[in-house]
């Protein structure tokens, strides 16, 4: 699906997403929400694909990195983000990747 979603280096960047998709059922707690399984699978690519389009200068694996963040912190409980960002960062080591603030929000709550 990575191929289908553009990116040229797929096979690499697949197997860092499945490691991490199974080291994060293994380790993170159980929670009745998370869905590690195909139908997530299909949404984070979706998304990352998404990502790539509307940022073809980015990094493959940047954008990759930030679709997995984006999409999976939400559902996570505190104690769980932290193991899920260590995970994170040790599957795509060296990499960091700003976060996107979008200025018009947080002027209006601020």
């Amino acid at each position: 699906m990575l191929i289908a979603e553009g990116f040229q280096t797929a096979r690499a960047l697949s197997v860092k997403f499945n490691t991490l998709h199974n080291l994060s059922d293994a380790l993170l707690s159980k929670q009745p929400h998370y869905d590690w399984g195909l139908r997530s699978v299909k949404s984070v690519l979706r998304v990352a694909g998404g990502m790539k389009r509307a940022n073809p200068d980015l990094d493959e694996s940047q954008v990759l990195m930030r679709a997995l963040r984006h999409f999976n912190i939400r559902k996570l409980p505190i104690h769980d983000i932290t193991i899920f960002l260590r995970l994170i960062n040790d599957l795509f080591m060296g990499l960091t990747i700003e976060s996107k603030v979008d200025e018009d929000l947080k002027s209006k709550i601020v």
